[in-house]
């Protein structure tokens, strides 16, 4: 069995510089611990910060940004048959091209 060492449990001197000052980053955490006298690298601070909210279930990333549709592969479809139907009706690719480069201009 392995030995436990005397002193503060770092996880937890951590945790509760984080509740005392919850916006902190781990570069601030660590140099607030250090005028403690507690000697924690930012890595390991983000090793337990990470941990803790995977353990609660919150997490920092978000999904699709509110007011974007979701994608769907009958758009494509349905956009590559008006695309198609705009060259024929303007008489060929390259025409189209102009015509899209000139739009572009003007927007």
């Amino acid at each position: 069995m392995a030995k436990k060492r005397g002193g503060t449990n770092l996880s937890e001197e951590i945790r509760s510089y984080v509740k005392a000052n919850p916006n902190s980053k781990p570069k601030a955490i660590s140099e607030g611990l250090a005028a403690a006298g507690v000697k924690v690298t930012p890595t390991y601070i983000s090793t337990i910060l990470s941990n803790e909210r995977r353990k609660s279930g919150k997490s920092k990333r978000r999904g699709r940004k509110p007011g974007r549709p979701a994608g769907k592969k009958g758009d494509l479809f349905a956009n590559l048959l008006q695309a198609k139907k705009l060259v024929d009706k303007l008489g060929g690719i390259d025409a189209a091209r102009e015509a899209i480069d000139t739009l572009a201009k003007i927007m």
